[in-house]
């Protein structure tokens, strides 16, 4: 029964990290003011376009199976629907495409305009922004300006996918810019700190109860280890820490 509720309790701690960004939607900023004074206050902008931005590239991957599967399944087009609702424009506008794009634009306006942040961003993090920009503003082009042979592309996937490739003339130079950013997004990914998405399962932070300091948590795979508690550090000690005016617990 108990490793039945600790189970339980992993996925629905696992469960609101992946799906409603739990740690961040606590997250706080910081600030030092004259006097000194700390200031604390919430920072949800962060957390929704975080959760914007994750949330509608997902729709955007389950969209794009269309493309490798025949016939299309009701979920996906049903998806397609949905993102297409209010019909802007002829072919009309997906609201995701907005979404993502904003949110992007939010995360890099971040980096550049908050002194704090722009201080600790190096490269690689802004490499990943302007990359995702790269493949989506392809992929609005691709859809609503430079035009592609639909079927054609269908045609290149499903053959990927089924291992015989085939390379059907006249999809459009834009396509494979599309399918060149892409490639390198799949390959930078593994080197990159878009691995979060890995990690998130296996950081205790996330998927262990924050009672650390009530109850100590141990591996229990982990081999027996010999370990010097502070009682014995301080037993060792104690004479030299008096002398150096270190506090002591015993005397």
């Amino acid at each position: 029964m108990k490793a039945l509720l600790l189970r339980s309790m992993f996925i629905k701690r696992i469960a609101l990290e992946v799906l409603l960004f739990r740690s961040l939607f606590r997250n706080t900023s910081t600030e030092l003011k004259e006097g000194p004074k700390v200031i604390h206050w919430s920072a949800k902008w962060l957390w929704l376009a975080g959760l914007a931005f994750h949330w509608a590239l997902l729709i955007i991957l389950l969209r794009h199976l269309r493309f490798f599967i025949e016939p299309v399944p009701f979920a996906v087009d049903l998806i397609d629907r949905l993102d297409t609702l209010f019909a802007i424009g002829v072919p009309a506008l997906c609201l995701t495409d907005v979404v993502i794009v904003a949110a992007i634009t939010h995360l890099f306006l971040r980096r550049v305009l908050v002194p704090k942040i722009r201080y600790i961003s190096l490269p690689a993090d802004y490499f990943p922004l302007f990359l995702l920009l790269s493949i989506i503003g392809s992929g609005m082009l691709m859809r609503h300006i430079y035009k592609v042979d639909l079927i054609k592309v269908k045609e290149l996937a499903l053959s990927l996918v089924s291992f015989r490739p085939v390379m059907p003339e006249g999809i459009g130079v834009i396509f494979y810019v599309h399918l060149f950013f892409l490639c390198l997004l799949i390959a930078y990914f593994p080197f990159s700190k878009l691995m979060h998405l890995g990690g998130v399962f296996l950081s205790p932070t996330r998927n262990l109860a924050n009672n650390n300091r009530a109850k100590r948590h141990t591996n229990p795979w982990n081999y027996p280890v010999k370990v010097h508690t502070y009682a014995e550090y301080e037993d060792e000690f104690r004479e030299k820490m008096k002398t150096a005016a270190i506090p002591v617990d015993k005397e």
